[in-house]
């Protein structure tokens, strides 16, 4: 009876190495994230209508104030009167990130972290516009436009995925770090 002798290391084949799917993505955090913005901008917005009358104003220190501003327009008031334009605006706004988020070209926490935030920005100055008519500004600074939670969350979303874009060589290294 002949054995048969085991093959060399060279002669046999390469093992292919596993490829691992991706981990699957939660949507808990991001929809979690924007509703929390959402919840927290509108109820910022109820406590200042009924404290506040419509233009009245109240410093709390020399350079900052919780004002009642009724936007009709934009950011810094561009486009006044336009509200139904806007609102549209804001629903395609909402599509874009909507797309963004689930066929995203860079997939990393801040991106979506950013994402998020604007998806909570611009839902909650939508509802402002689809109920209000217009969106309810009251952080007030000195020198700078009126603002609210929802103004001020955008703005974060957008410098976190600008952040995120300008680093992202470092970025890709550990895209799954919290």
């Amino acid at each position: 009876m002949t054995e048969r002798l085991a093959e060399s290391p060279t002669d046999a084949e390469p093992v292919p190495t596993p490829v691992l799917p991706p981990p699957r993505r939660s949507h808990r955090r991001f929809i979690a994230l924007a509703a929390a913005i959402v919840l927290f901008d509108q109820i910022t917005k109820v406590i200042l209508r009924e404290t506040l009358a419509l233009g009245e104003r109240e410093w709390l220190a020399e350079f900052f104030a919780f004002s009642h501003i009724a936007n009709d327009g934009g950011a810094f008031g561009f486009f006044g009167g336009q509200n139904t334009v806007l609102a549209v605006s804001a629903v395609v706004a909402i599509a874009v990130v909507a797309i963004y988020y689930f066929f995203p070209p860079m997939d990393h926490w801040l991106v979506r972290s950013g994402l998020a935030l604007i998806l909570g920005g611009a839902v909650g100055n939508l509802l402002d516009r689809l109920y209000q008519g217009h969106v309810t500004d009251f952080i007030d600074f000195i020198h700078f436009p009126a603002f609210n939670v929802a103004d001020a969350a955008i703005n974060v979303g957008v410098a976190a995925i600008v952040i995120a874009l300008l680093f992202s060589d470092l970025l890709k290294r550990n895209p799954r770090s919290p």
